[in-house]
């Protein structure tokens, strides 16, 4: 129970910091689909990972982006695994189609433990490196991710909670990204949701999550996120 105390706290930790930061804010409302497929090539130490995942915007009237993750990983023990990849955030508008797309490199270590026979941790550290449309600076994040699964005893259902806390390195001061990329932080997502394993190896959830994006020198953004996670493991 003490770990669980510790991620809460975090969680909750994180998020004060967010209200007492925060000035003018924007709402919005949106879908996200994640479509993710793993697997160990039947038990080896090597993983390959991909995720497709369409988005909305402005109160799920519009498609505004696509996400697709390729990696690769490699298992060092039973619980901790190292990941190298690719993701391709696809930003669409009628006006320049998929003009702007922005390419990062990634990397990952994770950390995958069953507190107890019905709860699983996972921490995910990610650093990537973002090469935007139209930009010469390079844009270095972090990303640290905290996430708890419950399994309800007799049952396939599962409950999962998780937060995801986003820091830029650096900043862009000039140009159409003078008010997103900046040193600190960019970010956080929290996440509640009820799932239920369909087969041994999909299983999906679906839930609300708040997406609080800190703006320089224009309001932030409080984005309403229904998703649903549909993950595939063979």
């Amino acid at each position: 129970m003490q770990k669980t105390h510790l991620a809460l706290l975090f969680t909750g930790l994180t998020l004060t910091s967010f209200a007492v930061e925060a000035g003018p804010v924007q709402d919005d409302f949106s879908t996200w689909i994640s479509n993710t497929y793993q697997t160990d090539f039947g038990g080896s130490p090597y993983l390959a990972f991909l995720e497709l995942a369409p988005r909305t915007k402005t109160d799920n009237t519009l498609f505004n982006q696509i996400i697709v993750r390729p990696l690769l990983g490699y298992k060092l023990t039973n619980k901790l695994q190292l990941w190298l990849g690719y993701t391709w955030q696809g930003e669409y508008n009628e006006q320049t189609d998929f003009e702007m797309a922005t390419n990062d490199a990634m990397q990952q270590v994770q950390w995958i433990d069953n507190w107890t026979s019905q709860l699983n941790f996972q921490y995910r550290f990610r650093l990537e490196q973002r090469f935007f449309a139209h930009e010469g600076d390079v844009g270095h994040r972090m990303r640290h991710r905290f996430r708890l699964v419950y399994s309800i005893p007799d049952s396939q259902a599962y409950l999962i909670a998780l937060d995801e806390l986003f820091v830029y390195f650096n900043s862009i001061d000039e140009g159409r990204l003078a008010r997103s990329v900046q040193t600190g932080i960019n970010q956080n997502r929290s996440y509640v949701g009820v799932g239920y394993k369909v087969t041994k190896n999909l299983n999906v959830d679906t839930g609300y999550q708040l997406q609080y994006i800190h703006n320089y020198g224009s309001p932030d953004v409080t984005n309403h996120v229904w998703l649903t996670n549909i993950n595939v493991n063979f």
